[in-house]
């Protein structure tokens, strides 16, 4: 599946509220990338990660200033983890 964000709204407590091209609104929290620390620090400024989150072109994903961004792939299987890819997913085989 090929996900384009049409919104997004940064939360000071590290949650996106995203909207994809599709209708779906889903909520996604990056604490766990904060929590590893490196490039992911700066996202730990609750007033930096709002004021400074961008949708990338096309809507392919987000993005902050410091080169770091995520894939709005990635974002709907964060926010929607049961959902079908689109990708090749194995039938399931009953044992």
């Amino acid at each position: 599946m090929l996900s384009r964000i049409t919104d997004a709204v940064a939360h000071s407590d590290h949650t996106v509220t995203i909207t994809w091209s599709d209708g779906a609104q889903g909520t996604v929290d990056l604490t766990r990338f904060i929590a590893r620390g490196g490039l992911f620090a700066a996202l730990g400024d609750a007033d930096w990660f709002v004021r400074e989150m961008r949708v990338l072109p096309g809507g392919i994903g987000l993005a902050w200033p410091n080169e770091l961004d995520f894939s709005a792939d990635g974002l709907r299987q964060d926010a929607f983890p049961h959902e079908e890819t689109g990708e090749f997913n194995p039938p399931v085989v009953a044992a």
